[in-house]
Formats: structure tokens, C-alpha cells, sequence
């Protein structure tokens, strides 16, 4: 069993160029089980409008999260994805550690493995959010894995600081975010969300 732990519009937040998302073939006319309840599920959960880098930073210092999420379209694609995902997985954090994490799960079960020990830059993977969250043009949403409980918040550890820097350089401004665990959509498994403003997308 892993030791992962938990802590986090038609326009949506932009992935990496050349990011492949596992649900691009997934349309608005595809079917699921239960396509109501995806439906219904997806308006509760989603937002209205694209939150700015500038309005994104200070909700996330304030705890003041009602306002950042998923457009309905992303969120109706990713209900549909977590629908299919249970079909052939017990919960979405078993999909997870067994395909996309399988290789990063794997290392918390290494003979000498100290869940308990300071955190390091290698306990740390940064992944590209395959349902990203409703910002602005320019600003990039990832989602950065720990092998060790992360803290809901929006301090990073030294460790994950130094993790998001080392993979987009100095110069590129960032939003550290652990969600509270009623907002975790997979509280089984630690990750935080980094929202990212390269500095050839500042202006």
C-alpha cells in the first residue's frame, strides 16, 4: 500500500505546450455512467468567471478559496473521468498510485523509507494538472506530488520551494496552495497546487 499522504470556461487554466491530458478525446458528447449526476456534480463544484494572477495570490494568502476552481466544462470532463476511473479502480487515489504515480508511490515503499524524516527536493513531483483550474490566459496549473504529508496552507516548505524553482528557474512567480481536506478532491494522496506565471508571460 502506497504512503502517500494527503496535505492539495471553456477557457481554463493553461497546461504546458505539448502536455497530453488523458481525457483530451473525452468531448462533450461522450458518455459516462450516471451522466446526471456528472452534470449535477460538475455545477456544484464549478466557477463562473477566470480568476487574475493578481486576485489568485491574495485568495490563496487569505484562505479564501469559494472563488477558485474548475470552469463547468473542465469540471463536467473531470466527473465524467472520475466516473469511468471507479469503474475499474476502488477509489481515484488507487488509479493514481497504480498508473500516472506508480513509479513515484513505488519509492514510498523502498527499504529505508522515513515518512517521519525532513522533507527533501526528491520527495517532491511536479505534474501538469490534466484538469486545471479557471485563471487567466498565461498562467499554468501543476500539481506537485509529496512522498510526506504536506500541510494544508499556502507557505511551502523549504523543500517544495526549492523543488518548484529548480523545475521553472528563478525569474518565474508561483502560488504555493495545499487545499483544506473538505476541498480535496483526492485527500489520499499529498499534493499541493503551484500556479505558475513564467516570466516570458508577465506584462
Amino acid at each position: 500500500m502506497t504512503r502517500l499522504y494527503a496535505g492539495p470556461g471553456a477557457q481554463t487554466a493553461q497546461a504546458p505546450a505539448g502536455h497530453a491530458r488523458p481525457w483530451a478525446a473525452a468531448g462533450p458528447g461522450c458518455t459516462a455512467p450516471h451522466a446526471d449526476e456528472a452534470e449535477a456534480a460538475a455545477r456544484r463544484a464549478s466557477v463562473d468567471r477566470p480568476v487574475s494572477w493578481e486576485r489568485l495570490g491574495a485568495l490563496v494568502a487569505s484562505g479564501d478559496l469559494s472563488s477558485i476552481g474548475r470552469c463547468y466544462e473542465t469540471q463536467l470532463v473531470y466527473e465524467r473521468h472520475k466516473a469511468r476511473v471507479r469503474q475499474r479502480h476502488a477509489t481515484m487515489a488507487g488509479y493514481l498510485a497504480t498508473e500516472p504515480l506508480a513509479g513515484f508511490a513505488a519509492q514510498t515503499r523502498a527499504p529505508g523509507f522515513d515518512p517521519r524524516s525532513p522533507m527533501v527536493a526528491s520527495d517532491f513531483s511536479l505534474r501538469a494538472n490534466d484538469f486545471p483550474y479557471y485563471t487567466d490566459d498565461g498562467i499554468e496549473h501543476w500539481v506537485l506530488w509529496c512522498k510526506k504529508r504536506l500541510q494544508p496552507g499556502s507557505v511551502a516548505p523549504a523543500a517544495a520551494a526549492q523543488a518548484i524553482v529548480r523545475r521553472f528557474g528563478p525569474d518565474a512567480e508561483w502560488v504555493y496552495l495545499v487545499n483544506p481536506v473538505h476541498r480535496q478532491s483526492v485527500p489520499q494522496l499529498s499534493h499541493a497546487h503551484v500556479f505558475v506565471k513564467r516570466s516570458t508571460a508577465r506584462g
